[in-house]
């Protein structure tokens, strides 16, 4: 004969044990950081590029979907001097205009810059990469980096914006990112019938990452 209180017992422990198996539900979003945006509600597209260094249709861009960084590929940004290069060749620009949109209670900082490149310069030339961003009008923040000759290789630079430095977009504003990158090739003392060389990797590009907080209320 079976006893009417243990089945019931054995009822409720298999339940429990369902219970104790199943999934605690998750956050709403992947994120769970109550000071980012979800990453699905943040879009970051190149609106605009121009310059010596990033004629119409030479520029790549890319975005991480889960932490938004971004890379340009401005695949002629290069510098050159001596040689048979043109005087005008000795600079070259590339400046791009890069919206990123969120929910309006967030707002954002480019905290970081990591670029990459190439160097072919003779004995006494120099190289330089220059980096800027501003908010259109804005306050900027600036980098600039040197390389003596004589240098033949590959070249990365990093720059971090102290947070003191950190430069967010208005709350109030919806502006869009400028970002400006410079290469300039210099002769110096360097001999002017031989050509030296300062050149961004178009397959890396520059990677830029964003700092998010909420704005105030």
């Amino acid at each position: 004969m079976t006893d009417p209180g243990r089945t019931a017992s054995a009822a409720l422990g298999a339940a429990l044990a369902l219970t104790a198996l199943a999934p605690a539900p998750g956050p709403a979003f992947a994120s769970g950081d109550p000071t980012a945006p979800p990453p699905e509600s943040v879009t970051v597209t190149l609106r605009a590029g121009n310059g010596t260094g990033c004629p119409p249709g030479t520029e790549e861009f890319s975005v991480d979907p889960q932490s938004h960084a971004f890379t340009i590929k401005p695949t002629r940004l290069r510098a050159r001097a001596g040689g048979t290069a043109e005087p005008t060749a000795r600079r070259a620009r590339c400046t791009s205009l890069v919206r990123i949109t969120a929910p309006p209670e967030f707002t954002y900082a480019i905290i970081s810059a990591d670029h990459f490149g190439l160097a072919d310069l003779k004995p006494g030339a120099s190289g330089r990469l220059q980096y800027q961003q501003d908010f259109l009008g804005n306050a900027m923040v600036a980098f600039s980096h040197v390389i003596n000759g004589p240098a033949a290789d590959n070249w990365q630079f990093g720059d971090y914006v102290d947070i003191t430095r950190r430069l967010y977009r208005p709350c109030s504003g919806s502006g869009d990112a400028q970002i400006s990158l410079d290469l300039i090739a210099d002769l110096g003392t360097s001999d002017r019938s031989q050509e030296s060389l300062m050149q961004m990797d178009a397959a890396k590009g520059s990677t830029f990452k964003l700092e998010w907080k909420r704005c105030r209320t």
